[in-house]
C-alpha cells in the first residue's frame, strides 16, 4: 500500500428517528460522527483519497454512490440498517456482491455475534467460561433456586442499549418488569444472563503484521460508583456525560493484571476472536470474579473505535498513533483482496 494513492469509502450508518427504544438512545447514533471524522482524519494523513457516505433510511443511493465513486477499498463501520443491529452483516455481504473490499469482519462473524445467546453456545461449547443464560420472549414467572442477581439485556443491541441500573434484579417482579421492558421497549427477546460481581476487562485485538497482536488489557474502574448502583458499563456510564455512571467509571489501560492472569485473559481474548473468525480488530469483554474465574461477555467484532473509545486508548498505550491504526487496517483488508485473486488463478 506504501506510495499508492487509494480511493477510501468510509460507510457508516445514521438513524435520524428511532423506530425503537429510548429517546436517548440517539445519543448512541450521533456518537459515531466523531469516530467518522477520526477515521476519515487518519485516511488523509496517510495520503489517501476519502469519501464519506452515510445509510440512513434506504440503500439505493448507496448502491449508486459505489458504483460512480468505485473506491479500492472501504472502511465499514456501519453497526446497523434501517435502524436494525441484526441488519449490521448486509452491509459487508453487498460489499461481497460488489467485490469491493472493506475493513472488518465478514457478515457470517457479525451476524453470529450479533445473537449474543448464540455467542454464549459458542463459547460453552469450546470450554471458554462465559455466564449462564437463558433468552425470554415472554415474562418469565418465577424462577426457582438462588439465582440472584441476574442482568437482563436485549439480545441483539451494540452501545449498551436497554442497559441501565435497573437492568440488574433481585428478585422475581423486578426480572419480569426488565423482561418486559426489553420485549416492549426494543422489540426482541431478552437476554437474561448470570451477573458475574467482579472486575471487568476490555481486550482490543489487532491483526498487524501477520500475527494477531493483543492490544493492552483496559479495565473499567466501578470503585467510586455509589452504594445501590450496580457496577456496569450501562448505556448512562457509555453515553450520558452527566450521569454519575459516566463520571464515576474510571477506564485504566494497561490493566493492573498480575503476570498469569494476564496471560490468561489474553489467551481467552484470542481464543475468542480465532473462534468466531473475527478479521482486523476485535474487542472482547470479560470479568474476572473472585475466585478468579474469566467470563467472556461478549465478542464484539465491531468496536467502537472513536478517540475516546476504550480501542483507541488501548491502541495509544500500544504506542500506535490513530493514522497507523486506521493504516494497519486498510493495509490488512488489502492483502485479503490480493490473496483472494491469487487462490482465484
Amino acid at each position: 500500500m506504501e506510495g499508492s494513492r487509494l480511493k477510501v469509502a468510509v460507510l457508516y450508518n445514521l438513524l435520524e428517528r428511532l423506530e425503537k427504544g429510548e429517546a436517548k438512545d440517539i445519543l448512541a447514533e450521533e456518537g459515531i460522527l466523531e469516530e467518522i471524522g477520526a477515521v476519515q482524519e487518519g485516511i488523509r494523513c496517510l495520503g489517501h483519497e476519502v469519501f464519506v457516505m452515510a445509510i440512513r433510511n434506504e440503500i439505493e443511493t448507496v448502491i449508486q454512490w459505489l458504483k460512480r465513486i468505485q473506491p479500492d477499498i472501504v472502511f465499514n463501520l456501519c453497526e446497523s440498517v434501517y435502524g436494525d443491529a441484526c441488519m449490521e452483516m448486509n452491509v459487508p455481504a453487498l460489499l461481497d456482491l460488489f467485490r469491493i473490499p472493506y475493513t472488518g469482519s465478514s457478515p457470517l462473524t457479525l451476524g453470529l455475534c450479533q445473537d449474543k445467546g448464540k455467542v454464549k453456545d459458542i463459547l460453552s461449547s469450546q470450554g471458554i467460561l462465559t455466564p449462564r443464560y437463558k433468552v425470554f420472549d415472554r415474562e418469565a414467572g418465577s424462577l426457582r433456586g438462588n439465582i440472584f442477581p441476574i442482568i437482563v439485556k436485549p439480545l441483539h443491541e451494540d452501545g449498551s442499549l436497554g442497559i441501565s441500573k435497573e437492568s440488574v434484579v433481585y428478585d422475581d417482579e423486578a426480572l419480569n418488569r426488565q423482561i418486559r421492558y426489553v420485549i416492549e421497549k426494543y422489540r426482541q427477546p431478552a437476554l437474561v444472563e448470570e451477573y458475574i460481581e467482579g472486575r471487568e476487562l476490555n481486550v482490543g485485538l489487532l491483526e498487524t503484521n501477520g500475527k494477531l497482536k493483543v492490544l493492552p488489557v483496559s479495565e473499567i474502574d466501578y470503585s467510586e460508583f455509589p452504594g445501590g448502583v450496580p457496577r456496569i458499563c450501562g448505556y448512562e456510564a457509555k453515553w450520558v456525560p452527566e450521569s454519575i455512571e459516566y463520571q464515576k467509571s474510571k477506564p485504566i489501560c494497561p490493566a493492573p493484571l498480575e503476570w498469569v492472569m494476564q496471560r490468561r485473559v489474553e489467551h481467552a481474548g484470542v481464543k475468542a476472536f480465532k473462534l468466531f473468525g473475527c478479521r482486523d480488530y476485535a474487542r472482547v469483554d470479560m470479568r474476572i470474579d473472585r475466585d478468579g474465574k474469566i467470563y467472556v461477555l461478549e465478542v464484539n467484532p465491531n468496536p467502537d473505535i472513536s478517540p475516546d473509545s476504550g480501542m483507541a486508548r488501548a491502541i495509544r498505550v500500544q504506542g500506535m498513533t490513530y493514522a497507523e491504526f486506521v493504516g494497519t487496517v486498510l493495509e490488512k483488508a488489502l492483502q485479503r483482496k490480493d490473496g483472494e485473486r491469487i487462490n482465484a488463478k
